[in-house]
């Protein structure tokens, strides 16, 4: 029976008290009330960010499947609604006007200030269309957005994809052939 007893009494021993509980609870809420705000602002980030990832990620993907189809893809960028659609270089007519119709959006209050193309011509009104080719070579671009006060500058090289981006509207020339590009 003294074996009995001195388990139940080393049973009773273990655990927690009171205390110990509080203290572990207020640690956990410390570090959540330090954590949360920035895993939001991470989960979430900021909407001009995000416009600039979904253009990135939309000129990895045309690039790798143009070179993977065999077909050149072109990304068509509606300035004024800040939208963008894609077809392919074989598409008729009526089917680029069908696609069209159902445009994917950039997130809401996403301006597309301007876009330089070839030549340095700065578009700032209706449709750009930003060529991929099935020989990984796609056409230079420079894409200002704007949301609010903020700015953002993507640049697109032709050869390399994207090569640089800016968290300010930076006024960058295209090289023309047989000249560097100095910034």
């Amino acid at each position: 029976m003294s074996i009995k007893t001195s388990i139940i009494g080393n049973l009773n021993k273990q655990g927690f008290t009171l205390v110990e509980l509080l203290l572990v609870i207020a640690l956990i809420g410390v570090v959540l009330v330090l954590a949360v705000p920035s895993m939001r602002d991470t989960l979430t980030g900021d909407k001009l960010q995000k416009a600039s990832r979904q253009l990135i990620g939309m000129e990895r993907k045309l690039r790798g499947e143009a070179v993977r189809d065999q077909i050149d893809y072109i990304l068509c960028l509606d300035l004024p609604n800040s939208a963008y659609w894609v077809v392919t270089s074989d598409m008729t007519p009526e089917k680029q006007d069908e696609i069209k119709k159902h445009p994917q959006h950039l997130p809401s209050d996403i301006v597309i200030l301007d876009i330089v193309g070839e030549n340095n011509n700065k578009k700032s009104d209706g449709e750009v269309r930003i060529k991929f080719g099935k020989n990984n070579i796609c056409s230079p671009v420079v894409i200002h957005l704007a949301n609010e006060d903020n700015k953002m500058t993507i640049v697109i090289n032709p050869f390399l994809g994207v090569t640089d981006i800016y968290d300010k509207y930076v006024d960058i020339s295209l090289a023309v052939s047989g000249q560097s590009n100095s910034r």
